[in-house]
């Protein structure tokens, strides 16, 4: 077992997946128990540090009023007609510093081209002007124009990935720009997603129309396409493999009869690990298992168990090993 990561466990520094790692490694041998008692009776002996000293808050506020209130009772022989001025012109400096946040407030947000919609860690489900409904994937950025109106609703993806949910208006259509990439929609439902230098587009309700170096393919429902920025001839739309690519909506995992290398990439895009399965057999293992929700401590629990396979865990790498 790695020490460092011996270590960290010591200190209560390890997540969730190494924790069962540790508990695992603790079980197999009584050496590992012996080597971990040892280790942790040696951090134990080092000098602990200086305890801080209790502080009674109350007390510390008790006095600190009384000192205000004498001090403010010796101010009191100052004229009031003086006192008054003074607190008028802290009242019209505070008014006029207000008024000049709100407006450049107001300024700055009537001039500035483009709102942005981002998420960072987290999955972030929000609404358009127009009343259309966005879910961004993790590490997500989308952008519209501050002058946006129902007649032109135009939307670009930066990077990441969004699961569109475009409100109907038969006139005016949705339009999203991504890379070299143009998408029109009317109304409907599909997921877009953005890497470095492609767009993967995948229809889930409606008509969606893509456009790219002056072509243009309809996709259907249960069609999807990938556009490379360097295409320039005409690219094939597919039949979509799975529903995987909702994961992020839904936040469900429904496996059946999935081969483990499947289940693998999956897990890897939604909780930014890297899994690795030892084994170029056990790639092919199929697994039945309905997830909402869980953890990926869970996920790896199940799948460990159902197969009797063991979970390393390397830095940032999940091994999946017998």
């Amino acid at each position: 077992m790695n020490k460092e990561l011996l270590e960290r466990y010591i200190i209560g520094e390890t997540n969730e997946i190494e924790n069962i790692m540790i508990h695992d490694w603790l079980e197999e041998d009584a050496n590992n128990k012996e080597e971990y008692i040892k280790m942790k009776k040696m951090w134990d002996s080092l000098p602990k540090p200086l305890d801080v000293p209790d502080v009674n808050v109350d007390k510390a506020w008790a006095d600190f009023k009384v000192v205000r209130d004498k001090r403010a009772a010796e101010a009191a022989v100052i004229p009031s007609k003086k006192a008054s001025v003074i607190q008028w012109s802290w009242w019209l400096a505070a008014s006029i510093l207000v008024f000049c946040a709100v407006g450049f407030y107001v300024f700055d947000q009537s001039h500035r081209e483009e709102m942005f919609l981002s998420s960072m860690e987290q999955v972030r489900q929000d609404s358009l002007p127009d009343g259309s409904v966005v879910t961004l994937n993790k590490n997500t950025e989308l952008a519209y124009s501050s002058r946006w109106t129902n007649k032109n609703r135009n939307v670009a993806l930066k990077r990441g990935e969004v699961f569109f949910q475009v409100h109907k208006d038969k006139k005016h259509p949705f339009v999203i720009e991504t890379g070299k990439t143009k998408i029109t929609v009317l109304g409907t439902s599909f997921n877009v997603r953005r890497t470095s230098n492609a767009t993967e587009v995948i229809v889930a309700t409606g008509l969606v129309k893509v456009g790219y170096a002056n072509k243009e393919v309809f996709l259907r429902p249960q069609q999807m396409i990938t556009i490379r920025d360097s295409d320039t001839i005409k690219v094939g739309k597919e039949p979509v493999k799975d529903q995987f690519y909702r994961y992020y909506v839904d936040r469900v995992f429904d496996f059946e009869n999935t081969p483990l290398q499947r289940v693998v990439e999956l897990l890897n895009q939604a909780y930014a690990y890297k899994i690795i399965i030892d084994h170029p057999a056990d790639q092919k293992l199929l697994l039945t298992a309905k997830f909402e929700q869980n953890s990926l401590t869970e996920i790896l629990k199940v799948i460990s168990s159902t197969f009797g396979l063991k979970v390393n865990v390397k830095d940032r790498e999940i091994h999946l090993t017998r």
